[in-house]
């Protein structure tokens, strides 16, 4: 990955480490690359430090070139899922497809009104399957 983001992003092995391990106000910040473009992921906010967040799990603010991750979807209670690191994982899994989606041309090429390339149905479906697709590309050698 590091090669990959130092060729087309422009951006070192030290920078990335750096940005993985810096911490931002009470959350998580981490830089990624985008077909070319930097978004920042920030993980564990409330909507005191981003109002949007407000009954979201996430979402992807394509103007700004930002994810945010909704601390409130690590928090355990009776009505909480039980495994709340493999939920995190997806949430954050699906605002990365929706930002690839977007940077990739799909969101204003649709030819529709709502753009296919915004459901959240499809966008689940890779966010969840994407895992058990990219294992069966390692297993097989093919990336």
């Amino acid at each position: 990955m590091g090669k990959i983001l130092e060729e087309f992003c422009n951006v070192t092995k030290e920078d990335i480490d750096k940005a993985i391990n810096e911490v931002d106000k009470e959350f998580y910040r981490k830089e990624i690359c985008i077909l070319g473009t930097i978004y920042t992921i920030y993980i564990s906010v409330d909507e005191n430090d981003e109002p949007r967040i407000r009954n979201l799990s996430g979402f992807c603010d394509y103007s700004t070139k930002e994810i945010f991750i909704s601390s409130e979807i690590e928090k355990e209670d009776e009505d909480s899922l039980k495994n709340l690191k493999y939920y995190k994982n997806k949430v954050i899994r699906h605002e990365i497809i929706h930002a690839f989606l977007y940077e990739s041309g799909l969101r204003e090429n649709s030819n529709m009104q709502v753009a296919w390339s915004e459901n959240e149905e499809m966008v689940d479906w890779f966010a969840m399957q994407s895992p058990k697709i990219l294992k069966v590309f390692q297993e097989l050698d093919i990336i």
